[in-house]
């Protein structure tokens, strides 16, 4: 981890962009920001958090320099099991749930479960190969007021009664993540789909409006599903509904 350099910055665009821009003069790298005005979710939906009170962060990879894991879809995988592990060391395990396909949920007091972590990979090609790989990771540390719109669906570790140091998070997270980007990559696969614990499940795929039970995994995260109209594959991009 050592030998990976970290920029970091009062204000970005998003943290993804800037790895994307420094890439082209390193084989990898992080960047972190004390506030991201642009940062991204899934769907192009915006990710927003306050200045100084959260981890925003990237890790990427100028693969034609300094080639990569090969299941793409890993990054996403990666990300979500290194968020998962940092918030362990302070938040009991079975309270800690990987959300399908790219978020971290943590229960409170009551039970409910809230977003605390949201992770996006993005992939550059020129034809069939990639050029940059980047996984973007955002964690609500010390906030305490979200939107309307986000204000009964997020939480932080703040929240859930946690004083936390987010420079120091930030650098469990690093080791987490180059422990995960240099393990079997079966293995994290294997690994990630028990903890996403879907298969068996009972999901709603709101695109189609309809009840689907989880089969199997691919092995590109894809899901097949049987439902009243047979068997269907539910891909990354779709959003689904289940309880965990």
């Amino acid at each position: 981890m050592n030998d990976v350099p970290h920029y970091h910055f009062e204000r970005v665009s998003s943290t993804n962009d800037v790895a994307k821009e420094l890439l082209e003069k390193v084989d990898s790298l992080f960047v972190t920001a004390e506030y991201q005005y642009g940062g991204r979710g899934r769907k192009g939906r915006s990710w927003e958090g306050e200045s100084h009170k959260n981890i925003y962060l990237s890790y990427g990879v100028n693969e034609l320099k300094h080639k990569s894991i090969e299941n793409k879809i890993l990054y996403q995988i990666i990300g979500c099991l290194a968020v998962k592990e940092v918030l362990e060391e302070y938040i009991e395990p079975e309270r800690v749930k990987i959300k399908y396909p790219n978020d971290v949920y943590v229960s409170d007091v009551m039970g409910v479960y809230r977003k605390i972590s949201g992770v996006l990979s993005e992939h550059g090609y020129s034809g069939n190969r990639c050029e940059e790989s980047i996984l973007g990771i955002g964690i609500n540390i010390n906030q305490t007021k979200f939107d309307n719109v986000l204000h009964f669906k997020a939480t932080s570790m703040k929240l859930l009664g946690y004083e936390c140091d987010i420079e120091i998070l930030v650098n469990k997270l690093k080791s987490n993540l180059i422990d995960f980007f240099n393990k079997d990559e079966s293995l994290t696969f294997v690994e990630w789909k028990n903890k996403v614990n879907l298969v068996g499940k009972k999901v709603h795929l709101l695109e189609k409006n309809n009840e689907y039970v989880i089969e199997s995994i691919n092995s590109d995260g894809s899901l097949v599903a049987t439902g009243e109209n047979g068997t269907m594959t539910i891909n990354n991009g779709d959003s689904i509904v289940y309880e965990f």
